[in-house]
């Protein structure tokens, strides 16, 4: 019987030793993971503040490139300098912002909607009189001329909009 819990205590031992092996390799992992995950963290923060330095770079890069086509005199054909600064500028922008900055060169900057007004409403039909005429034995009903097209709530909405509401 000795000799049972002499065998049982030493397999406990060696059970007990062989957990803490795994419990130090297992926390020897989790510390290599946790710095692979620092030295990622790290790089993907680096990376990432490159691409929004570039990012502003070409922004600034484009914005300049549409205020010069917008602004420039290009009037002398013959400086080779200027044209090679537009067509640095024409390289720079896409296809999009080249013709927003054009449009922009030749019409001027956008303008408001305050400058339009209205001559006359699409509302404000004259009634016109229309008589029929039928061959049939039943007469031909007509709306009088002087009754409105619109509806009561088109009516209400019009005389707002000529109040100035």
């Amino acid at each position: 019987m000795e000799w049972l819990w002499l065998i049982l205590s030493i397999v406990g031992l060696g059970l007990l030793w062989l957990l803490i092996m795994g419990m130090e390799k297992l926390t020897e992992r989790l510390k290599a993971n946790d710095e692979a995950r620092r030295i990622q963290k790290q790089d993907i923060a680096e990376r990432t503040a490159e691409a929004e330095a570039e990012f502003l770079e070409r922004q600034y890069a484009k914005a300049s490139a549409m205020e010069y086509i917008e602004t420039a005199d290009l009037s002398d054909r013959n400086n080779s300098e200027q044209m090679a600064m537009l067509q640095e500028a024409i390289d720079t922008l896409n296809t999009d912002e080249l013709i927003q900055s054009v449009a922009r060169r030749v019409f001027g900057p956008n303008q408001g909607t305050d400058g339009i007004k209205a001559e006359q409403s699409a509302f404000d039909v004259q009634p016109k009189k229309v008589t029929a005429k039928g061959d049939g034995i039943t007469p031909v009903k007509v709306k009088p001329a002087s009754k409105s097209t619109l509806s009561k709530s088109e009516q209400k909405m019009l005389k707002k909009i000529k109040q100035g509401y």
